[in-house]
């Protein structure tokens, strides 16, 4: 039956796609290239495009851009100015909450917010490539224990409980540890 309706429509009502790209940038930086791009029936709606320049160390945004390639109003990009406040804010618990108060605020857009919200959360994957990239694997999971604490990630998810297996292994390399140095 509801295979027999999407056979019937040309194309989806509406359909979202997001994507987020990290890169390593200068000095101790990540960069990450968002892209949203809505359709609805089949046709274009909102083409967003966002950049932010993250230090790996604390999280703290360097420099925050964006575009708007697609807007259904030229009015929508007015909201493209409060991206830039942004900068000198970091990634941290909270950061959505902020994020809805400065870019999906009456002077921003609803949907550049959702874009930078999802590139908050990929920052952290980000952080913890460019470390496990560029630490031998003693100093990256200090690094990584470190932002863990600073992100809030424990207790998160299933992996990230308190007594999970995350949480367990680094007890245990941390007690091994201990006894190696006594």
């Amino acid at each position: 039956m509801a295979g027999d309706k999407e056979q019937a429509c040309p194309s989806p009502l509406f359909r979202r796609s997001m994507e987020v790209k990290v890169e390593e940038g200068e000095e101790g930086t990540i960069l990450l290239r968002g892209h949203l791009h809505d359709h609805r029936e089949g046709q274009p709606l909102h083409v967003l495009e966002t950049e932010l320049l993250v230090r790996v160390a604390d999280g703290v945004i360097l420099k925050a851009e964006a575009r708007m390639p697609g807007a259904p109003m030229p009015e929508c990009r007015e909201a493209l100015a409060v991206v830039g406040e942004l900068a000198g804010k970091a990634i941290l618990p909270g950061f959505s909450e902020m994020v809805r108060g400065v870019v999906g605020s009456s002077r921003g857009c609803t949907h550049l917010a959702n874009l930078v919200i999802n590139m908050g959360h990929v920052s952290v994957q980000g952080r913890a490539a460019f470390v496990r990239r560029h630490f031998d694997e003693d100093m990256a999971q200090e690094q990584l224990a470190e932002h863990a604490m600073q992100l809030g990630l424990v207790n998160s998810c299933v992996c990230w409980r308190e007594d999970g297996p995350v949480m367990r292994r680094w007890r245990e390399r941390q007690s091994g540890k201990g006894n190696l140095e006594e």
